[in-house]
């Protein structure tokens, strides 16, 4: 088990690096950080489960190896975003821009694209447009939150907090869904890794998220077979409610004696499990590598379904991982190749190496990019570079996936930004038309914004 350890403080010393490097000049919205997070989440619960269970859990040698490789690729990843910001950059000046008011764009736009135009989802190419889109929300929510700490408005905070809860409890009482939630509440919360001064109150804003993620996921696993029959059986709002309340009244702690959540944890959060078993199998000739065909499928995934409806290649992969670990993968559960087991079953180690520090530079240059934007007031450009980077933050999804989310969050972004370009513009308008002695800034569309009043 020395190894194991060893892979999970290097895991966790990752994490700790990446938080540093992005906040020496706080240029970033904290996707990266997002991002290591949701892949840690997945693999070191489980891995832990291992270190602790003693003899209640089996194949700890197979979870030995997929911790293994996941800690090389939370380096790698780290050493990606920290390559993305190598070069030295002057970052822009603060400047005016009607930010409230972008903020409450995003959120209200974001939320009417999830709950009011969710049945385009069924229109090949359109849905995915609209389903990236709709992550829009996460932006208006972060940088409100961000801004509401910072001056430490308690209404503010209560206001985006409750803005924040809103899609998790929508997904749970909707759906029976608690991951879906998780993810996005993770995105938003990232951002206050960077915007908040204090690395005290980091550290242990960090932790106690990191806590709260890690015993609610064991008190949902619980209840959540009892949750989802009554969400898929149709049960009353009411009685949704009340079921998913028992999460909290029957809440408890982690206890390393309870095999009860021993199993949960390497159930649902050990995702090494099925890289050990891809690895072990490839080293014993079992199978081989895909020597890069899931790559070729993530590019095929960039064609949209609109020009090529046969298109042979879909989001999801049970397949691929009963493929590569040769187990009997029940068809009503969802099982993710994660990004780890993806980059190993195609060149091994190599592919670890490379496909990590890759995904870190190509998320962390667009997480710098889209901070500048922000600051300089650019907000029409943000869309354009906070959906693509967002729709990479799967790490338990498939390239295929990797490579069709961003094209469609870019797609949906263009929309965004000629939508806030045409509601800048009347606003201006708007302003004018009342003799209003206004100035003006730019914001990297052909729109000007007030932001306040000549005095």
């Amino acid at each position: 088990m020395t190894g194991m350890t060893f892979s999970i403080v290097a895991c966790l010393a990752a994490f700790g690096t990446l938080v540093w490097v992005l906040r020496r000049d706080r240029v970033s919205l904290g996707l990266p950080i997002a991002y290591l997070f949701g892949l840690l989440l997945i693999h070191v619960p489980g891995a832990f489960a291992h270190l602790v269970g003693g003899d209640v859990l089996q194949n700890s040698d197979l979870t030995e190896i997929g911790i293994y490789y996941t800690a090389v690729g939370a380096f790698c990843f780290t050493g990606g975003v920290w390559l993305a910001r190598v070069t030295p950059t002057k970052a822009p000046p603060q400047r005016s821009a009607n930010r409230h008011r972008f903020w409450m764009f995003c959120l209200l736009g974001g939320w009417l694209f999830t709950y009011g135009l969710s049945s385009l989802g069924r229109i090949p190419s359109i849905g995915a447009a609209v389903e990236e889109g709709g992550a829009v929300w996460m932006l208006g929510v972060m940088l409100g939150l961000s801004a509401a700490m910072m001056r430490r408005d308690l209404i503010a905070i209560v206001f985006w907090l409750g803005a924040l809860a809103v899609y998790p409890v929508m997904m749970l009482l909707l759906g029976g869904f608690l991951s879906y939630g998780s993810a996005a509440t993770i995105v938003v919360l990232s951002g206050l890794a960077i915007s908040i001064r204090s690395h005290l109150r980091v550290a242990v804003g960090i932790i106690v998220v990191a806590l709260l993620a890690f015993n609610g996921f064991l008190n949902y696993f619980q209840h959540r077979n009892e949750i989802r029959d009554a969400v898929w059986g149709g049960a009353g709002l009411g009685e949704r409610i009340d079921v998913s309340l028992n999460v909290i009244r029957d809440f408890k702690w982690f206890d390393p004696s309870n095999e009860t959540q021993l199993v949960s944890l390497d159930r649902r959060l050990n995702q090494n499990y099925f890289v050990g078993l891809a690895a072990s199998r490839i080293a014993e000739h079992q199978v081989d590598y895909l020597y890069g065909r899931s790559l070729w499928e993530g590019l095929i995934a960039l064609v949209p379904r609109m020009i090529w409806p046969d298109k042979p290649v879909f989001g999801g992969s049970p397949k691929i991982v009963a493929d590569m670990t040769g187990l009997d993968l029940s068809e009503n559960t969802s099982f993710g190749v994660g990004n780890v087991m993806e980059f190993q079953i195609n060149f091994g180690m190599p592919g670890v190496i490379v496909g990590f520090v890759l995904l870190g530079w190509v998320l962390g240059a667009l997480d710098r990019r889209a901070a500048m934007a922000e600051r300089s007031g650019d907000l029409g450009r943000l869309f354009l570079l906070f959906l693509p980077a967002a729709a990479l933050i799967r790490p338990n999804g498939s390239l295929v996936e990797m490579a069709s989310g961003p094209a469609a969050g870019l797609v949906a972004a263009y929309g965004w930004k000629w939508a806030w370009t045409l509601s800048s513009r009347r606003a201006t308008a708007q302003f004018k038309a009342q003799g209003s002695p206004v100035r003006y800034i730019r914001t990297g569309t052909s729109a000007v914004t007030p932001f306040h009043r000549a005095r």
